[in-house]
């Protein structure tokens, strides 16, 4: 026999209270006076007995009634066999709370129907157990024993979070606590969660020996519709100009959806279309508009369904400049070919310069620099170049008809580009452009076999090295590169021939003016569309602001200091990495402040590693605990809160009622024997 509060029993000892009353009579006494004792001494032997024995059952009666009250109050049980196993040892507790607890069940959300299923699992226990509740945050205050009161106020502040953990994850991290702590005992743990595929590892150091209840809450439907990503057609936004965005849509239902509603949200500005969904499958929509005015444009696309409950919705940030800086560094035979081109569009600001009346702090405000027909690279130029390029700075390098082959190629090896060999005097035709290549989108309408143009008379032949990192984007017939790319930075590229009209006419065809435009238009520095919460990936500042001051993430209300990186350039970046930790962070877009100067906007969306709902069946979950060594286990589903009334709960043997009862009982006894029993 156990006691749920055994202090009240302390009460008992009031109990001397009534013995005293009844063993001593403080009644007064009044004198009588008889002529003649022998009547009163007959009539106290009649009475004395009857007295005695009224007044010992009121006192029982009345010692019993407050000994059963202070009993119940203490609540009296017999623990159940299981009860006595777990009682005295620590109940660890794993909720999952991330984002795909938040579909629907039968009676709500599935996080509220989890936190519907430990309260009624505690019930199981008597008040004083004691319990572990631990989330997918881990957090230090999560590892901490706590009562029932103090689990079902926790259980109150829990809400859904962007945090996505293994399922041996938290158990593994409990059995760390328990041990480092020497917390011994036959641990029982519960698991609630909806029990998705993806979460089932073979890794994990956990408590073989425990006890434990997989409690897989399961959702009305497992079909989902989310969007996993957008891109843009072009690498760059200019005002007045189409822009085609492309939507990828997943679908993880068995079922074709048809005219599922998309909204595109720009600044305010709204467009909606109408999308079929292919089943088990993604579909990638493409939705048209025009920026009419410069800036920073906040937007996110939108999936209209009331069926979706969370990656509805996915946000994107861009800049829409007014002007494209090109300097073009002339060298003392150079041909006017390029800035001829660039020129021709207002987008570009053209600036040209001497190789003599070269300045380092103009090439840092440019987009792109040319290096137009230089006869010979100078030493001094190659790593300001390359630290330039680290910047974020696109480099076109065009041969002069006369280059200096060493120098050159100390510029390419230091980009990882061919090695010039020399310049072979033969007639050569453009044999190949590789419009597989993202840099061609756009260009050509139609696949292109073989371009028609005239031979070209001379052109720079070239050979490859170990350390060689590039992609050709054109290239000659006998295979050798015409037009290359950097392929670590993407930001130089180089080509194999001159301009000089002596050598040539590419400088004057249409597809010299195409490729200059191109590289024009993506050496814009533009900054990532978005960035996934809890990624490697980083945002780049590419504004001057101030070290000494804190860089700030700012939404509404609530602002942040995000961690910040370095590269070996002193390029700064922020670093979204376990920024999901913070239980704060929502996605959304973001403003970059220092010091009251807006640097500008960082979209963030949280992983859709959630958004793809397979979950595990009864017999998978049992050959999965098999396969990590768990032995001692049980396995329930939960569909809706009738399962959660139905659970087999062993509840313990209560008697407060019954000694409530008794306790009325007696005090019912006593007023009757003072009532009705008249002496």
């Amino acid at each position: 026999m156990k006691f749920v509060h055994p202090n009240i029993l302390y009460f008992l000892l009031l109990l001397i209270i009534p013995i005293i009353i009844h063993l001593f009579n403080f009644r007064p006494y009044k004198r009588i006076y008889f002529s003649s004792l022998q009547f009163i001494k007959k009539i106290d032997k009649e009475t004395s007995t009857t007295k005695k024995l009224r007044h010992y059952l009121i006192l029982a009666s009345r010692l019993l009634a407050f000994a059963f009250l202070i009993i119940a109050f203490a609540q009296p049980y017999k623990p159940t066999s299981q009860q006595n196993s777990d009682f005295g040892n620590i109940i660890p507790i794993y909720l999952d709370n991330s984002f795909s607890m938040s579909a629907k069940g039968n009676n709500g959300d599935l996080l509220n129907q989890a936190k519907s299923t430990i309260h009624r699992l505690v019930e199981e226990f008597p008040i004083e157990q004691r319990y572990m509740l631990v989330t997918n945050a881990m957090s230090g205050d999560e590892y901490k024993i706590i009562s029932r009161a103090e689990l079902e106020d926790k259980l109150e502040n829990i809400s859904l979070s962007p945090l996505s953990k293994p399922l041996l994850s938290p158990l593994e991290s409990i059995h760390e606590y328990f041990t480092s702590n020497s917390i011994e005992g036959n641990h029982h743990y519960f698991v609630i969660s909806d029990l998705q595929e993806r979460n089932l590892i073979n890794k994990g150091n956990i408590d073989t020996t425990a006890f434990f209840s997989f409690i897989q809450i399961r959702p009305q439907s497992t079909k989902n519709l989310y969007i996993d990503s957008v891109w843009f057609d072009q690498p760059f936004r200019k005002a007045n100009t189409n822009n085609i965005l492309y939507i990828r849509v997943q679908n993880t239902g068995d079922s074709k959806l048809e005219n599922i509603e998309l909204s595109l949200n720009i600044n305010g500005n709204n467009r909606q279309t109408l999308a079929d969904i292919e089943a088990m499958g993604s579909t990638i929509i493409s939705m048209n508009y025009t920026d009419k005015t410069p800036g920073i444009k906040e937007g996110y696309v939108e999936v209209i369904d009331p069926n979706i409950y969370f990656d509805n919705r996915y946000y994107f940030s861009y800049e829409v400049k007014t002007e494209n800086n090109i300097i073009i560094i002339n060298g003392d035979n150079s041909h006017p070919y390029p800035s001829l081109v660039y020129k021709g569009d207002d987008y570009y600001s053209v600036q040209q310069i001497s190789v003599q009346q070269i300045k380092i702090e103009e090439l840092n405000r440019a987009n792109l620099i040319v290096l137009n027909s230089i006869d010979k690279i100078s030493s001094g130029l190659i790593p300001q170049l390359n630290q330039l390029v680290n910047k974020g700075i696109s480099v076109l390098i065009i041969p002069s008809s006369q280059p200096d082959i060493s120098s050159y190629n100390e510029l390419m090896t230091t980009f990882k580009l061919p090695l010039f060999k020399n310049i072979a005097s033969q007639e050569i035709r453009v044999g190949k452009i590789n419009i597989q290549n993202h840099f061609f989108d756009g260009m050509f309408d139609e696949k292109i076999n073989k371009l028609r143009m005239p031979p070209l008379k001379n052109y720079i032949s070239s050979t490859n090295y170990t350390n060689a990192n590039y992609m050709s984007l054109i290239d000659y017939e006998n295979n050798l590169p015409m037009l290359v790319q950097n392929a670590t930075n993407k930001k130089v590229f180089a080509l194999y021939t001159p301009i000089d009209p002596n050598f040539n006419d590419f400088g004057k065809s249409a597809l010299f003016s195409s490729v200059l435009l191109r590289i024009g238009e993506v050496s814009q520095s533009t900054s990532q569309l978005s960035l996934v919460i809890g990624s490697e990936d980083n945002f780049i500042l590419n504004t001057k602001f101030q070290a000494e001051k804190a860089v700030i993430l700012k939404k509404g209300d609530f602002e942040f200091i995000p961690e910040m990186s370095m590269n070996s350039e002193g390029i700064m970046s922020i670093s979204v990495r376990n920024m999901e930790n913070n239980g704060q962070i929502e996605d959304g877009i973001y403003t970059v402040r220092n010091n009251e100067k807006e640097l500008g906007k960082l979209a963030m969306n949280f992983n859709r590693v959630e958004s793809d709902m397979k979950y595990v069946d009864e017999s998978d979950l049992q050959n999965y605990l098999s396969s990590i060594h768990i032995l001692n286990y049980e396995t329930k589903a939960i569909k809706d809160l009738n399962d959660i009334q139905q659970m087999p709960l062993k509840k313990p043997n209560e008697y407060w009622r019954i000694l409530l009862i008794l306790a009325l009982a007696f005090f019912l006894a006593e007023m009757s024997l003072i009532k009705f029993w008249k002496i």
